[in-house]
């Protein structure tokens, strides 16, 4: 009796450990990418494409489960192993399921269309309407004439700046007419003691007025912003000393009361040397969005590597020929231009010269639309040289001058006097004069406090005033210049 019912319990077992093997292969095969893909979807390559892929996942799932049936059976390393150290020969007894879901996965993914990064087209920068302004000033902590906000800090992925900063989320923010100010503040990387502030001022079109970090006066240890007075920052550092820094004069002061007649001019951009480990431009489209180019300059930028893939964005004001030109070539590259269509949805390729070679690259549009565009320069065969740089031209239609306006001089009564001013344009869009020899002002320094580089459409009166002694003052702006003096019309 006990050697039957001993027979029966083998029997038992044995069939029970089939129908768990049938289930499990089932399992693996409702799972399978044939199985979950109606073939009515695809097209009939990609269905013999899935069924050959479902028939060697199947055996491939089938061996890897009998391998770690072994393996779970034993669970003993190789006996070789005395030594105390791993064994490279011990398999891990992984269950038939986690195998099968690996292997789904990696099939899978081989049925997935690659992306090509450096044909990704980026969504840009949509900038704020005074609606908008309004919310975001709502949405932070009033602090003088700008915000605190929560602010991401700027992450540097290419250029000088790439790991001397630490810079902490949390940001003073004002919104202006001609220009966005956002300001950020953290310390030295190499120098933990040596706080900084981190200054950004859009829009970025304007080489002179860009992005720059001032040092604290004293090594007082990691900054931060606690509040504003007009336009006047208080920053704490880590050993307890408190900073104040002007944003009009784009430095700090002594305390809030001190008098800083005229902003200081803007540091100037120390160039840096290429080599092989800073890459000068950015790799991919969508790290142009900061990066916008003047039009009808030179620019001089390398490729620093076979793989190197450099952007560029540039805007059209009006609708008109458009060239884009490269020369001085160290190796055969290619010249790409982009139009952006739509900034959430991308661009097109408008034109592109692969002439293999180093003779000039060049694009031309004859009736381009206004908007923005993207440039990209590559290397075609792998040459490159990261010591010589190229010279990138981006040539676009030309807005009409505008004109700068003397509106009258206020006699202050105490020996000074002040010019208003306002200007004419005649353009039925915004029109840009960075304040450089185009938009400056005599004697020095050239950039006044609340002197505009931006251009608002038709004729803009009063729009700011300067403070001077009542001998000649002259502002030059877009080939016009206008003079004040003690002498002209006084102000009501």
């Amino acid at each position: 009796m006990k050697r039957k019912f001993y027979i029966w319990g083998v029997f038992f077992t044995l069939s029970l450990l089939a129908v768990i093997l049938v289930a499990t292969n089932m399992m693996a095969r409702g799972a399978s990418p044939a199985a979950s893909l109606p073939p009515t979807d695809l097209p009939p390559s990609a269905q013999t494409q899935i069924a050959r892929l479902a028939q060697t996942q199947e055996a491939e799932v089938q061996s890897l489960t009998q391998a770690a049936s072994m393996a779970a059976a034993s669970q003993v390393p190789n006996p070789t192993a005395t030594s105390g150290l791993p064994n490279p020969t011990y398999f891990p007894p992984f269950k038939a399921t986690q195998l099968s879901a690996m292997i789904q996965t990696q099939q899978a993914a081989r049925l997935l269309p690659t992306v090509d990064l450096q044909d990704a087209y980026p969504n840009l920068h949509q900038p704020l309407n005074p609606e908008g302004i309004l919310d975001q000033k709502r949405s932070g902590k009033l602090a003088g004439y700008g915000i605190v906000t929560d602010w991401p800090a700027p992450i540097f992925m290419h250029g000088p700046n790439v790991g001397k900063y630490e810079i902490h989320d949390g940001a003073w923010k004002e919104d202006r007419y001609d220009s966005f100010i956002t300001i950020w503040s953290g310390y030295l990387r190499d120098s933990p003691e040596q706080g900084i502030v981190y200054v950004a001022i859009m829009p970025h079109y304007n080489p002179n007025q860009k992005s720059y970090a001032f040092q604290s006066p004293e090594a007082a240890g990691d900054l931060r912003i606690t509040g504003a007075v007009g336009e006047r920052l208080i920053l704490n550092a880590a050993q307890g000393k408190t900073f104040y820094f002007d944003v009009a004069s784009l430095s700090f002061i002594g305390n809030l009361a001190e008098q800083v007649p005229t902003a200081t001019p803007v540091p100037t951009r120390t160039p840096y040397p290429f080599s092989d480990t800073i890459d000068d431009a950015p790799n991919f489209p969508f790290e142009v969005d900061t990066n916008q180019q003047k039009n009808s300059n030179n620019l001089n930028f390398a490729i620093s590597s076979p793989t190197d893939f450099d952007w560029f964005r540039f805007y059209s004001v009006k609708p008109g020929m458009i060239t884009v030109s490269l020369v001085r070539l160290a190796g055969s590259y290619g010249l790409r231009l982009v139009r952006i269509t739509d900034t959430l949805k991308g661009g097109e390729i408008v034109g592109e010269d692969v002439t293999p070679g180093q003779g000039r690259k060049e694009v031309t549009l004859t009736d381009a639309p206004a908007g923005d565009y993207l440039v990209r320069v590559w290397s075609l065969d792998g040459s490159f040289s990261a010591d010589q740089p190229y010279i990138l031209r981006f040539d676009a239609p030309t807005p009409e001058k505008v004109t700068p306006i003397l509106e009258c001089v206020a006699d202050n009564g105490d020996g000074t006097y002040t010019a208003r001013f306002g200007y004419d344009n005649p353009n039925p869009f915004v029109v840009v004069v960075r304040a450089d020899r185009d938009n400056s002002f005599q004697p020095p320094p050239v950039f006044r406090t609340g002197q505009p580089e931006s251009f608002a459409p038709g004729r803009v009166v009063d729009w700011f005033g300067v403070l001077f002694d009542g001998t000649g003052l002259t502002w030059v702006l877009d080939g016009h210049a206008v003079t004040a003096n003690r002498n002209s019309p006084r102000c009501p």
